[in-house]
């Protein structure tokens, strides 16, 4: 996740809040406000300003921030809406990652694999698995991190490529990713396991995993400096500066319209097209720009109608795959152990279930927004 300093940024709005009434319960209400804009993803320095701007409306009204602003949550809500609308880059998605958030993330992720591990081998000890020793090897260290740095790369393929390519390419890149990753993981796991040296362990060596990917986790974070603490790191532009610059012809104001509708994820690709269609028609008919007539691309794309149905859609096909794909390791496993009841049976076929209702329920949702179409 994208680290957020909120430490010192938090006590200068208390601070503020706290000075200009000189009422304490007034900070409280600051502090529930820009918790509620970082939820929102709207970036720490824009959200404090904004705050620095309520608190000194409530120096000069003497009044408290709740009957002139509402509650926080509510506010908070307003403000990032308005920041939308107006198409200030002023936001921040917690899954579109650096290299340093890639890192930390894909180690974090690792460490949470390890547990799984361990999970499933202790519950495959206590229901009649093998109580013998294990073998310790690079290949099974590794793969906890390895599977982790595919779901982190997958990931950010997924979140740069959904704003430029229609959707069926976007799925195609990314189950592209899946089987070029799983294919490289699986040979480095081979070429490992065979020349890497056994130690044999007692069956719950793999929970020492955990705490290290925890402990490098920890470390990376700490020795990787974010840019935003790296030398030479410039400021970020101002709301002012960027409505300032802020100039684009008909071209770069539809490319933009077109990468803000796509990373919706609730239009179809053909409506995206007939809403910007749409668009170039009613400002060719006013004898305007698009930037004249329907403002910043970013806020005009929050105001196009959701379509009930490409959700709904999209979900249904995602979990029927998702079963289907637990479905296969299911029996695969049953084969291995003769067709027998046993342990590895038991998660995959748990899976095909849980996947398969999230089918189900989506088709069904899918189902009554055609019939309300």
């Amino acid at each position: 996740m994208t680290e957020r300093p909120t430490g010192p940024e938090l006590s200068r709005v208390a601070r503020a809040f706290q000075s200009a009434r000189g009422i304490d319960g007034d900070a409280d209400w600051a502090e529930l406000a820009l918790i509620r804009m970082v939820f929102e993803d709207v970036r720490i320095d824009v959200a404090e300003k904004q705050l620095m701007d309520a608190a000194a409306t409530v120096s000069e009204a003497q009044e408290s921030p709740k009957p002139l602003f509402g509650r926080p949550s509510e506010w908070a809500d307003q403000q990032a809406e308005e920041l939308r609308e107006v198409g200030l880059d002023v936001f921040e998605d917690p899954l579109v990652m650096g290299l340093r958030e890639g890192a930390v993330t894909t180690l974090g992720v690792a460490s949470g694999l390890s547990a799984l591990f361990f999970l499933s081998q202790l519950l495959d000890l206590l229901f009649g698995g093998d109580a013998g020793p294990t073998d310790l090897t690079i290949g099974f260290a590794l793969m906890p991190l390895l599977l982790a740095a595919l779901l982190v790369v997958l990931i950010a393929v997924y979140k740069r490529t959904v704003a430029r390519f229609r959707f069926p390419i976007v799925v195609a890149l990314c189950a592209a990713v899946v089987v070029l990753g799983a294919g490289g993981a699986a040979s480095i796991l081979m070429l490992l396991e065979q020349r890497s040296p056994d130690v044999h362990l007692t069956c719950g060596w793999s929970i020492l995993l955990v705490p290290l990917y925890a402990a490098l986790t920890w470390v990376v974070a700490k020795l990787w400096r974010a840019p935003a603490d790296a030398p030479g790191h410039e400021e970020n532009l101002t709301p002012q500066q960027i409505l300032d610059s802020a100039h684009l012809d008909d071209n770069a104001w539809t490319a933009r319209a077109r990468a803000a509708l796509r990373r919706r994820d609730d239009l179809t690709d053909a409506r995206v097209d007939a809403a910007l269609t749409e668009a170039r028609a009613h400002a060719a008919e006013a004898g305007s720009s698009l930037l004249e007539e329907f403002g910043s691309p970013e806020g005009c794309s929050l105001k196009i109608p959701k379509d009930p149905r490409t959700v709904a859609r999209r979900m249904t096909v995602f979990f029927a795959v998702l079963a289907l794909l637990w479905l296969a390791l299911a029996l695969a496993n049953a084969a291995d152990a003769g067709w027998a009841l046993s342990w590895s049976v038991a998660p995959p076929a748990l899976l095909v279930i849980v996947c398969g209702a999230q089918a189900v329920w989506h088709a069904r949702t899918w189902r009554r927004a055609v019939r309300a179409s």
